[in-house]
This record gives C-alpha cells, sequence and structure tokens, in this order.
C-alpha cells in the first residue's frame, strides 16, 4: 500500500479498522516509516492491543465521536487516510485529508452483511447509492487525491508483490514486525468462524485449517527422520 504514495517521515496517518489483519499491519509499516499514526477501532477491548503496535493515537468509535475526535487529534487534516469500510466512512475521510493528502481505498466493508452470513443485496444497494463519487476538478482545486487498489486482480504487477513480499518476510525475521494475531478455526467450524468475523470482537487475522494443526518443529523432525530410516 505505501508503494502507492510518496512517504515523508512525520506524515501524519489515519487507519481505519487498526486492529483488524491488514489494519494492524498498516499501524506497524507507518510506524517503521517514522509517520504519526492514529488508529481507529470499533471495540474498547482493541485499543491497548492497537497501542502496542504502535500507534500514536487510537479512536474507539463504540465511546467516541469518530470524526470530532479524529479533527481534534489532527485539526489540519491527514496526509494519509488508509480506508477499506466502503460508504459508511469514505466521504468523510476524504473531507479529513490536508491539501496533498491521499485517501487509500482497499475494500468495501460495509457493504457485507455484519451477522447471518448472506448478503443483504437492498442495503447493498442502498450502500452503492450513498457511496462517494470524486469529482476531479474538485480534486484538483483541493489539491486532495483517491488511490484504490486490489491486491487479489493485481497480476500484472507481480514485480511489485514480489518485492513487498520480500521486504515484509525480512521485517519479520528480523523482528521488526510483529505477524498478527491468529485465531484458527477447523473447516467444519465454517459457521463459528463467519460469526466470530461478523462480531467485530476479533483482532487480528481469522484462518480456516483444512488440516488439523501443524506439528512442531521437533516432532515433524523426528517424523522425518522415523519415515526416512531403513526397514528392520
Amino acid at each position: 500500500m505505501l508503494q502507492n504514495v510518496v512517504i515523508r517521515p512525520g506524515m501524519r496517518v489515519l487507519v481505519h479498522s487498526a486492529g483488524g489483519e491488514v489494519g494492524s499491519a498498516l499501524v506497524q509499516l507507518c510506524k517503521l516509516h517514522n509517520l504519526h499514526v492514529i488508529g481507529v477501532v470499533g471495540r474498547n477491548h482493541k485499543v491497548e492491543y492497537v497501542r502496542q503496535l504502535g500507534a500514536d493515537d487510537v479512536i474507539d468509535k463504540s465511546t467516541q465521536s469518530l470524526w470530532d475526535e479524529a479533527k481534534r487529534l489532527c485539526p489540519d487534516g491527514y496526509d494519509l487516510v488508509f480506508d477499506a469500510n466502503g460508504p459508511e466512512t469514505l466521504a468523510q475521510s476524504y473531507a479529513h485529508l490536508k491539501p496533498t493528502g491521499k485517501l487509500l481505498v482497499y475494500g468495501f466493508h460495509t457493504l457485507l452483511p455484519k451477522q447471518g452470513g448472506r448478503i443483504n443485496y437492498l442495503k447493498a444497494a442502498l450502500g452503492m447509492l450513498r457511496m462517494p463519487r470524486f469529482n476531479p476538478l474538485s480534486m484538483t482545486s483541493e489539491n486532495k487525491g483517491v488511490v484504490a487498489f486490489n491486491l487479489s486482480f493485481l497480476f500484472a504487477r507481480t514485480d511489485l508483490l514480489h518485492a513487498a513480499v520480500n521486504d515484509l518476510t525480512t521485517w519479520l525475521e528480523a523482528g521488526i514486525l510483529q505477524a498478527p494475531k491468529v485465531r484458527s478455526f477447523a473447516l467444519a467450524d465454517v459457521a463459528q468462524a463467519h460469526r466470530a468475523l461478523e462480531s467485530g470482537e476479533s483482532t487480528g487475522k481469522v484462518v480456516l485449517r483444512t488440516a488439523p494443526p501443524f506439528f512442531s518443529a521437533a516432532a515433524y523432525e523426528a517424523t522425518a527422520q522415523q519415515a526416512s530410516a531403513p526397514d528392520r
């Protein structure tokens, strides 16, 4: 994501869903580049987790007015806002940019169901109607920009993907970044996993296992040695 903008130390950044799998990584990456990071969470128990990731300030929108607090913490506006919420926040995210600020869009979470696992097509259609339309003339006069991308469709730029993965791997192995929390479910418990996601209570990443949990390294090595031993 940071390859899409010019990064300068001291930039003030707002990260939505800062306790989630992508948001928690963004907080750390922004701090790695010496940016001032304000994270937004939707549950009180996520506040301390996001602070531990390095956020300078955290807005808990379950108890605080999101945009009043965002304005108080950065009255001149933000250099970067990372937003995957969709129509719920995009317009205000853009409005809270400073001149030369960039809104980075990488998802539309609020179009998806929050409970039940089934898409409410009427709600989704209303959400699409509420989606802000960014006018190039206005963006030019306001000196603001919108950058949008989806890694799932970025097949033509594997060079960028490889470079980003190499950087992330290096930082993780060096302990500069910490991997997100992982809560795993067996494939048979997929409904429970969806409920965990929809609850908004989870932090980090939720994954489904298609096989039993991995062996420990010692157990794996012992098993491999036994399998390679000659028959007696």
